[in-house]
């Protein structure tokens, strides 16, 4: 008889023990099977997630560093400017689609009306207080450098009438811009019509607080005027949730009061409103330090091709840029909950799989152990009849492997559907602990917010994504790992054959 014929005469004859061996490599699979599944099925949620959420990134400042830095040494740091140098040098790296960077100045109107949506929520001046006396709208305007903007190639506005500024337009001090249909429509401005926006510095030397009733033409200390013609009138077509109707509500005004203009005349504006600071507060140590140039504050905006980038953009990009600088994405700190959370999961399930392949090793060579023991005289008459003691040890070794495979094929099944069900309680019970969700993106008032591309994802929207169902490679490293397991679990009890002496058991 050969000994695949044995090896499957012995696991028939000896059905008590293959059904104990079986149960035994059954229950430890389960485990082996839940913790990959679980592993599995965190890595393909980060992947999904990921996949919905914007490839839009920002480089700001790394507040929570810099308030460590205040609590450990009670200086604050100094953070310096970024260049468009810089920018241009981080634009260049693989990961990077497109980027824009601009500067953010305000101007004031005493004829152009700010374009208030109608809304149940209450209004940013009401949720201040009363409503504050001023003679002048103060409206946020933002610069261009590039004649495909980010928020154009992003979908988060539309050109619906005019066109794009010329990249003459944008290197030049052109009185340019783009306004948005509902502020058009609210000052019956067409293409070709202008409108007038003033520099203004507000008297502030004699004032401790800012009064409501402050900004009047008494308290000027210093204006400018400029005529823009419009060029173009846009359609917002970005939505932002929040998870606060009024901060919604907020940034739907602001973004529909957005005025475009080139870099340049924001960089002016800009500037010229430094050098009235300056000149209102000449001996402040913090215009001492530098000219109005080294005040610039550009905002920027990268387009990645994949959101799965942006943890190598990060990492990248903090090697590029000063100290206190970081990589802010669409999710915020609403995705970096979900990451918390989805890694304390992976990292139990990683526990979990160590421990029981270790107690699967341990267990299945003693179990092994004390079957060979008690077939020592079995084995000692093949050896003594001449059989090699390969041959038997290769016949012990199919005896297990034939009924491991057995008991992992049914643990496989079996640990996934219970690893799917507790796995996904725990995540929601983390998450909902977390409560990551509650603010939406995280940062709220930045850049991102502004342009309508911060995201919320719900914890809803989480286990949603959060699949455990088989596929090819969990079922590939089941296998590899269960078998694996069982093999090194085998071939310790296997040095015992052949330590043994067919003379002495016969004897």
């Amino acid at each position: 008889m050969s000994f695949i014929n044995r090896a499957f005469a012995s696991t028939t004859r000896n059905f008590g023990k293959t059904i104990m061996l079986l149960l035994i490599i059954f229950i430890l699979g389960c485990v082996i099977s839940g913790a990959i599944s679980v592993q599995q099925a965190v890595q393909n949620t980060g992947t999904n997630i990921r996949a919905l959420l914007p490839a839009i990134v920002t480089i700001e400042l790394d507040h929570e560093g810099m308030n460590a830095m205040w609590e450990q040494t009670g200086e604050w740091p100094e953070a310096e400017v970024l260049t468009p140098e810089l920018f241009a040098e981080i634009g260049a790296l693989s990961y990077v689609k497109s980027y824009d960077f601009s500067v953010t100045t305000h101007l004031y109107s005493e004829s152009l009306e700010r374009y208030r949506p109608e809304t149940d929520e209450p209004t940013y001046r009401e949720m201040m207080g009363e409503e504050m006396h001023r003679t002048h709208e103060s409206f946020s305007l933002t610069g261009m450098q590039s004649t495909e903007p980010i928020d154009i190639e992003e979908g988060l506005i539309e050109l619906i009438s005019g066109r794009m500024f010329t990249q003459i337009e944008l290197d030049s001090l052109t009185l340019a811009a783009l306004i948005s249909e509902e502020l058009a429509r609210k000052n019956n401005l067409n293409v070709g019509n202008t409108f007038t926006l003033e520099d203004i510095a507000w008297d502030t030397r004699e004032e401790m607080e800012i009064e409501e009733d402050f900004y009047i033409e008494e308290n000027i200390f210093a204006q400018r005027s400029y005529d823009f013609e419009v060029i173009g009138i846009f359609r917002s077509l970005a939505e932002v949730n929040t998870g606060d109707a009024w901060s919604d509500e907020f940034l739907k005004a602001e973004r529909l009061n957005r005025i475009y203009i080139p870099n340049p005349v924001a960089r002016s504006s800009f500037l010229w409103q430094m050098e009235q600071q300056i000149e209102m507060f000449p001996y402040e140590d913090f215009f001492e330090e530098g000219s109005p140039e080294d005040f610039v504050w550009y905002q920027n905006v990268y387009s990645l091709h994949d959101a799965s980038d942006i943890p190598a953009f990060r990492a990248a990009v903090e090697e590029m840029t000063p100290e206190f600088f970081t990589v802010l994405d669409a999710a915020g700190d609403n995705f970096a909950g979900i990451e918390s959370s989805m890694e304390s999961l992976s990292g139990l399930a990683n526990i979990i799989l160590w421990i029981a392949v270790g107690a699967s090793v341990l267990i299945l060579s003693l179990l092994i152990t004390l079957f060979l023991r008690e077939r020592k005289r079995e084995i000692g008459i093949y050896l003594a009849l001449g059989e090699g003691r390969m041959k038997v040890i290769t016949q012990m070794m199919l005896e297990v492997l034939v009924i491991a495979l057995v008991a992992v094929t049914l643990s496989l099944f079996v640990g996934n559907v219970l690893a799917g069900g507790i796995s996904e309680s725990m995540l929601r019970n983390d998450l909902a602990g977390t409560g990551y969700d509650m603010y939406g993106g995280g940062h709220w008032g930045g850049i991102l917010d502004q342009m309508g591309i911060a995201s919320d994802i719900s914890t809803d929207e989480v286990l949603a994504h959060y699949n455990t169902s088989l596929d090819l490679t969990t079922v590939a490293t089941f296998f590899v790992a269960s078998i694996g397991t069982v093999v090194v679990a085998t071939i310790v009890p296997m040095l015992y054959i052949l330590r043994l002496n067919p003379r002495k058991i016969m004897l």
